[in-house]
């Protein structure tokens, strides 16, 4: 158990675990279990208590609401859960995107929750080349709804649901274009969606070549060889700020500076802790 006396919360986006119960219109929920606590947001699994409810299983994201360095910060969770609301508003209907259920407060919300698992942890058994020809139906149907998905590169945000089908989730950096924004800033975000759309399939064939190479088509191929020059400059410049990081968040981790307040509830693998939290 590592020291909890030196830990600091404030590189989390609460200062203590999710609620162990909710009301979420009207109907009583339990906390199961947290999938993810980071500096953005908490997200967790709920269970309906009783019978009669619209959905017995709800995922609640939690937003920022602490402050940091002594710094207001709650402001980000506000920010987060109207950009989430705005996507899952334009995404409604789309095959294998999460439903939206409800507002609990002005940075949390409740989401369908989708059964399944994610793609990383099903990579010594990967799902067959008709599971991504399926996402490309999900995606295609976003991208016709002005909606650029932009966090495809992680297999995390993946699921494969219990009937072989996939989903996708975390919705944090997606990004709708607004047609009705005023010039030149629609032009400009048209070409930006646009190109972020493309890098959507980018990042599709290029878990398809990684996880199901025989079944790539030629077309394919190519896409998953062309990241963009926008993409290939981020890595360049944002991978080395990310081992710098991912080694200060180990450094603290092992100091005992850095325990998550909800640990305790976050008792399986994520793949971005499993890179500093040993």
């Amino acid at each position: 158990m590592k020291n909890r006396s030196r830990a600091s919360a404030e590189l989390f986006a609460l200062p203590a675990p999710p609620p162990a119960r909710l009301l979420v219109r009207g109907q009583p929920y339990e906390l199961e279990r947290v999938f993810k606590h980071d500096f953005f947001a908490a997200t967790a699994l709920y269970r309906l208590q009783g019978e009669g409810g619209e959905l017995a299983r709800l995922v609640v994201k939690f937003g920022r609401t602490q402050s940091y360095c002594g710094l207001p910060t709650e402001w980000i969770g506000r920010l987060l859960r109207r950009r989430e609301e705005r996507f899952h508003r334009r995404a409604d209907g789309v095959p294998g995107i999460q439903r939206w259920h409800a507002k609990i407060s002005d940075t949390a919300y409740a989401l369908e929750y989708v059964a399944g698992q994610t793609l990383d942890t099903l990579a010594k058994n990967p799902p067959p080349g008709a599971f991504f020809d399926s996402l490309r139906v999900t995606l295609d149907r976003l991208h016709a709804r002005g909606v650029a998905y932009c966090d495809l590169n992680k297999r995390s945000n993946i699921v494969v649901t219990e009937s072989g089908q996939p989903g996708l989730i975390d919705f944090q950096i997606s990004v709708v274009h607004n047609p009705d924004a005023l010039w030149p800033w629609e032009p400009v975000s048209y070409w930006i969606v646009r190109y972020l759309q493309r890098m959507d399939l980018y990042h599709l064939y290029k878990h398809k070549r990684r996880l199901a190479k025989a079944e790539l088509r030629p077309e394919e191929l190519l896409l998953s060889r062309r990241p963009g020059v926008l993409t290939a400059l981020h890595r360049r410049l944002v991978t080395p700020l990310r081992h710098l990081r991912r080694a200060l968040l180990a450094r603290l981790h092992r100091t005992g500076r850095l325990v998550s307040p909800s640990a305790e509830l976050e008792d399986h693998w994520q793949p971005e802790k499993a890179t500093w939290r040993k």
